[in-house]
């Protein structure tokens, strides 16, 4: 199990053993580099044994409480060795005193008793499989399915959403005996029962309206959170692509003296390039700036093929290949990075979300079945158009969603697989699940009792969609041993996003979306033209990769030569023609074969970890 995730920990293992029990950890050294920071890690007395990823931000208020007042005495200078002492002073209840981002694995030797924790929004992931008195539990999937005890049996629901969605939810995996924790979650375990408790998740309670108000707290608040965020004893980045979001960091670092690089990935694709505006925040901010070469380019097979080994399969987000690209190359001179990832779902930036207000208004009037069939036909005219996505695509999407029944229209838009070429490709054992709601899970938080639609899409994104984005962030960072933080995901500025009234985040028609995250970045001194620009993000343009790119290769194999690998799922004729459709520029299949191309490299054998280190 230790072997298999390597790659997430190349300073170091260690193991502790006591009878039935045993745990292990792949260190990556980033706070106290001695062998004082080694885990797993026990408490003096060594009654609690503690296994963690991750860094809490707050360990040195903690620390000095638990000396304060209970006497503790501390051997490093490590995030990790206050959790065990927390535990014997709080109990369960320590969790909602830490900030930051973790995944924990806790055994209490007095007690018998196993406890799993992870942090309020999943930046870091858990997997655990639980069969009668025997837990496993790993930070990658790989880590459970290494030995002969877990099986990596498909289960066609997880399948279903995971083809919609891009991400199989936030508490299956694609595989049957295989479950995440899910975020803001502790589980403890007993040779005699099981127990489990939500400690945080993010709720929207709109307390402030004022502009200038926001503002002022949000600056305030983010300036504490990159401050503590850039605790390091290794060389640490930032992250910058022309977004909002990473432009704050960075011009929050300008103006706090801090000098860290900044790094973004450059496209010959225009559409996809932001390396401009991105010099713009540098120059703003006082600080340097680095272009990576984003283009897979010859790479792009080998590539794919680690990015589908380190999802385990389970993972489709468009922008992944991009995001391991340039993580590899940041690593080479960086440990810990800064990014931008969670404004959108925080602070209202996707374009889908004037959508779903637009589609509260056009679905009283537009029926149903005329929607899907618009979507349809507008679908079918989208070809060989390399754009990010064009005009046709975008109505496409927006009919499709507006065609369909339920109350998660939102999430419709951004489908990958849409539900009629489901109808069409879904083999004997997902028959039953084509014309089912993918997003039963998205449907459940999108319905919470909020009167504004904005409302309840803002709590569904963060609470399923944003499961994407973290699993993307995680798994391609960690593959090259490089640690991303997250300031917006700052379970401070979560609340304090929470309690901002929509008029302020996206008061669409009359103003652009993350407004308030605008009106922040011109404060700290970003050019108007930037500051009010639209977000591309860190892509790789994969529908010309696919069909003349780098990718055509792998693609005419899986997805043509060996697509029997997908019975019985998804019917192999079907997908060979869905990819010759696209192959030959006669439809944009992209983005629905996306996912059942990386499905297929992971069915077929094909993903390997990439021979190069970074």
């Amino acid at each position: 199990m230790s072997a298999a995730l390597v790659h997430r920990g190349p300073d170091g293992e260690s193991t502790w053993l006591d009878g039935p029990v045993g745990l292990a950890h792949r260190r990556l050294a980033i706070r106290d580099l001695s062998d004082a920071g080694r885990q797993p890690m026990l408490d003096a007395s060594e009654r609690i044994v503690v296994t963690y990823n991750g860094e809490i931000y707050n360990d040195h208020e903690l620390r000095s409480e638990l000396e304060r007042s209970f006497g503790v005495r501390f051997r490093s200078t490590c995030d990790t060795e206050i959790l065990p002492y927390a535990y014997l002073a709080w109990g369960e209840a320590m969790f909602e005193r830490l900030e930051g981002f973790f995944a924990i694995g806790l055994w209490d030797r007095q007690e018998r008793r196993l406890i799993l924790a992870r942090d309020g929004i999943g930046i870091k992931p858990l997997y655990y499989s639980a069969n009668g008195s025997r837990v496993l539990f790993a930070s990658e999937i790989k880590g459970l399915t290494a030995g002969r005890d877990v099986a990596a049996r498909i289960d066609p629901v997880a399948l279903h959403t995971y083809l919609a969605a891009g991400h199989p939810g936030t508490q299956t995996t694609l595989y049957e005996d295989i479950k995440q924790l899910p975020p803001g979650t502790m589980i403890g375990f007993t040779e005699r029962e099981r127990t489990e408790r939500r400690f945080w998740r993010p709720v929207r309670a709109p307390a402030i309206r004022d502009l200038d108000e926001a503002v002022v707290r949000l600056q305030s608040t983010i300036e504490t959170v990159v401050k503590s965020q850039m605790v390091s004893d290794v060389p640490l980045a930032v992250l910058q692509s022309g977004g909002i979001d990473s432009s704050l960091i960075s011009l929050t670092l300008g103006r706090l003296g801090l000098k860290p690089p900044l790094f973004t990935a450059g496209f010959t694709e225009k559409s996809h390039d932001e390396t401009a505006v991105a010099q713009q925040i540098a120059t703003a901010a006082g600080l340097s700036l680095n272009v990576i070469d984003g283009e897979a380019g010859e790479d792009a097979e080998a590539a794919l093929r680690a990015v589908v080994y380190h999802f385990d399969g389970q993972c489709a987000d468009t922008g992944a290949l991009g995001f391991y690209h340039l993580a590899g190359a940041v690593r080479r001179h960086s440990t810990v990075v800064l990014s931008g990832d969670g404004g959108d779902e925080f602070f209202a930036g996707y374009e889908t979300y004037a959508a779903t207000m637009m589609a509260e208004r056009a679905r009283h009037v537009v029926p149903r079945g005329l929607a899907g069939l618009t979507g349809r036909l507008a679908y079918a005219s989208v070809r060989g158009n390399e754009k990010r996505l064009p005009a046709a695509a975008q109505l496409a999407r927006f009919a499709l969603g507006l065609g369909e029944a339920g109350n998660s229209p939102h999430l419709q838009w951004r489908r990958l697989v849409p539900r009629f070429l489901a109808e069409r490709i879904y083999d004997r054992a997902m028959a039953d699940l084509a014309s089912a709601d993918p997003f039963a899970e998205y449907a459940e938080y999108y319905s919470e009792p909020h009167d504004n639609v904005l409302d309840r899409a803002l709590i569904a994104d963060q609470r399923f969609h944003l499961q994407s984005v973290l699993t993307k962030v995680d798994a391609m960072s960690m593959a090259h041993g490089l640690e991303v933080r997250v300031p917006i995901l700052d379970r401070r500025v979560m609340d304090l996003a929470g309690s901002l009234d929509v008029s302020l985040l996206n008061p669409w028609p009359r103003g652009a979306p993350k407004y308030v995250l605008r009106k922040l970045a011109e404060r700290l001194g970003m050019p108007g033209e930037a500051a009010w620009s639209r977000k591309r993000g860190f892509n790789v343009p994969i529908a010309q990769l696919m069909r003349r790119g780098g990718l055509r290769p792998i693609c005419d194999r899986v997805l043509g030569r060996e697509a029997d690998v997908f019975a019985p799922f998804l019917k192999p004729e079907a997908i060979r023609l869905l990819w010759t459709a696209h192959r030959e520029a006669r439809s944009d299949n992209a983005f629905a074969l996306w996912p059942i191309l990386t499905l297929g490299v992971w069915l077929t054998g094909l993903a390997a970890p990439s021979p190069r280190r970074a």
